[in-house]
């Protein structure tokens, strides 16, 4: 059986995915506040594990998994997590006792070990990313269950561009939210996803009223409610650490930070979000600012001027790249305006 065909039909692990600031961390604690759930926080598998096939194509060659594990930590976003040591040891020493060890059972694995060592039962993992990669999840755990976050965009948006290496100008984390949310939806709408295994939740819907949401999703990952759910913030035993931008997971769920777009971005800015988003933001329920409120921006000049922001980005990301690697990059232009002319034409995103 090859990598991509390993399938694990005997585990349920829960998946929190959705695009990236939309909640995804807050309802990663609250489930990991259930006295039998464990999810663990940004595993990152499809877009940085499976990397390392190129490297360590094959973990039951000869001193493979060691290989792999001596790149493990020094490979990005691994930094950022809290008692690595001690998982990735309790981890590696079962993949080499394992007959038959892959980059899949590693997935498994880890998981695994995470929830095992906070006394846990269910396994699970938070990645947002991972919006892109249902299908290939639902290939490997027939009964994973899927829990899709949703937010207002131009919220996301506010919220993404504060991020460390990410670009500052809304055009591409706008494009970005519209690709995952309607990864989610072909998921959704292609036959796979059903009441028993795939749940959209609206972060706006989640902070108003929390515990019926909870509550719902305890009955789609088939675990009773626990109230200890919704004290999520009080314990600090979390995976994550040195990204400040996360702090809000240790407070109360609370509504302050649903209208604060109004007050981050400019009024044009929201109109390209909008824009950009406007079909999927019509179907999930999301209405456009009115004219009053937000005004006619002038959308011309404001697209110049995230032009010019994503420009600085990439020259500062090529520069730190070639610094980290001592590799020179040629600059060049990426198709991003192609991409805003695609959703404002409604052919749809492409990653």
């Amino acid at each position: 059986m090859s990598e991509v065909e390993r399938v694990f039909p005997d585990t349920a692990p829960i998946f929190v995915v959705g695009a990236p600031r939309s909640g995804t961390t807050l309802f990663q604690r609250i489930l990991d506040a259930h006295p039998r759930i464990g999810v663990a926080d940004e595993i990152i598998f499809f877009d940085i594990i499976r990397g390392l096939e190129a490297e360590v194509p094959d973990l039951k060659a000869p001193g493979a998994i060691d290989r792999m594990f001596e790149r493990l930590p020094s490979m990005d976003h691994f930094h950022n997590w809290n008692g690595l040591d001690e998982t990735l040891a309790a981890v590696r020493q079962e993949m080499l006792e394992h007959p038959d060890p892959s980059y899949p059972l590693f997935f498994l694995k880890l998981m695994q070990v995470y929830a095992r060592l906070r006394g846990k039962v269910r396994i699970g993992d938070k990645t947002p990313w991972n919006v892109r990669h249902l299908d290939e999840i639902l290939a490997m755990f027939p009964d994973a269950r899927i829990i899709h976050l949703v937010r207002d965009p131009r919220a996301n948006v506010a919220s993404r561009v504060e991020l460390p290496r990410t670009s500052k100008d809304v055009v591409t984390a706008a494009v970005k939210w519209r690709i995952d949310v309607e990864a989610a939806h072909r998921f959704a709408t292609g036959g796979k996803a059903h009441a028993g295994n795939y749940l959209e939740l609206r972060y706006e819907d989640l902070v108003r009223d929390p515990e019926p949401w909870v509550r719902k999703v305890c009955t789609v990952v088939g675990e009773e409610f626990d109230p200890a759910m919704l004290e999520f913030h009080r314990s600090r035993d979390v995976m994550f650490k040195d990204q400040p931008y996360k702090e809000g997971v240790f407070r109360p769920v609370n509504t302050a930070s649903i209208d604060a777009y109004k007050k981050r971005l400019k009024p044009a800015q929201i109109r390209l979000i909008e824009l950009i988003a406007a079909g999927p933001m019509r179907r999930l329920g999301y209405e456009k600012l009115p004219a009053a409120e937000g005004g006619y921006a002038p959308i011309p000049a404001q697209l110049l001027r995230e032009f010019v922001a994503w420009r600085s980005f990439k020259a500062e990301e090529r520069r730190r790249i070639a610094a980290e690697s001592g590799i020179r990059f040629r600059s060049g232009n990426a198709s991003l305006f192609g991409q805003i002319k695609r959703q404002m034409l409604g052919r749809g995103p492409r990653a």
